[in-house]
């Protein structure tokens, strides 16, 4: 059970609605309404959905070919006993009476949720206790989500962008350590601001070249600035700057490094 109840009232005087029904269909007419109705109370309480497969399955579990069902459920729209404009409009049964007799059975809960597009009365004719959901609610609801799931990923994606540059630095920072010298506060500050104008693949070209001469930063700046002023990229031309070690490229004259006050 959803929001349904355990049982309905059913008149011992019917109306000429059913009347008619029962006329034009026989018992199986009477036993196919009976049976609708125990599932819009025992279901959502207020209305059933009536699709193709809706119709399938219920034809199957009474035990009748689905023409016959469908035939019997239009006569009964029909004839008034659902109403008809929501049967068109949203492929739903409910009516009036139904509406009625379900909001005075749960009058005594706590709270109970309907549809708006599926009512019969206005909000004003309805127990305190219903609460109504309307459909942009839902929208609004979804896109909500939707919202603070791409939120989400917009900050994963620039913590990730972040671990990454830090990570990058990181290397640019033991790099110096294992192969000139320690590095001070200072000297992490000087190589942030390289990385920054050079990146971080760049500053490490630099760094290898410039491997066990124990010289600073500044001297770092130098090689770089040269790289720069020639026209050449040791990231792109990385078979290069493999063919030639440091002294090599100072006999060729490919630089002149001067240590650059940073």
């Amino acid at each position: 059970m959803k929001n349904g109840i355990p049982y309905f009232p059913l008149d011992c005087q019917l109306d000429e609605k059913f009347e008619l029904i029962e006329a034009e269909f026989g018992l199986q007419g009477f036993s196919v309404v009976v049976k609708l109705l125990q599932r819009i109370y025992g279901g959502e309480g207020y209305y059933c959905e009536w699709t193709d497969e809706v119709a399938l399955l219920f034809s199957k579990r009474v035990g009748l070919g689905v023409n016959v069902v469908s035939e019997i459920v239009n006569a009964s729209v029909k004839r008034g006993i659902f109403t008809d404009s929501l049967f068109g409009k949203h492929g739903i049964l409910t009516s009036k009476g139904i509406q009625t007799r379900y909001f005075e059975a749960v009058s005594r809960r706590k709270s109970v949720e309907v549809k708006n597009q599926y009512l019969l009365f206005p909000a004003d004719h309805l127990p305190k206790n219903v609460y109504i959901l309307r459909e942009n609610v839902d929208i609004s609801s979804k896109n909500a989500d939707i919202s603070k799931q791409r939120k989400e990923e917009k900050r994963k994606g620039k913590e990730t962008k972040l671990n990454q540059s830090e990570e990058k630095l990181c290397r640019v920072f033991n790099a110096y350590e294992q192969t000139i010298k320690g590095l001070s506060a200072e000297d992490r500050a000087k190589l942030t601001v390289l990385c920054k104008e050079f990146s971080e693949e760049v500053v490490l070209q630099a760094i290898r070249s410039a491997a066990g001469k124990g010289r600073s930063v500044n001297y770092i700046k130098g090689i770089l600035n040269n790289w720069k002023t020639a026209g050449y990229n040791p990231s792109v031309d990385t078979g290069r700057a493999k063919s030639y070690d440091i002294d090599e490229l100072e006999t060729m004259n490919f630089f002149n490094p001067v240590e650059q006050e940073i």
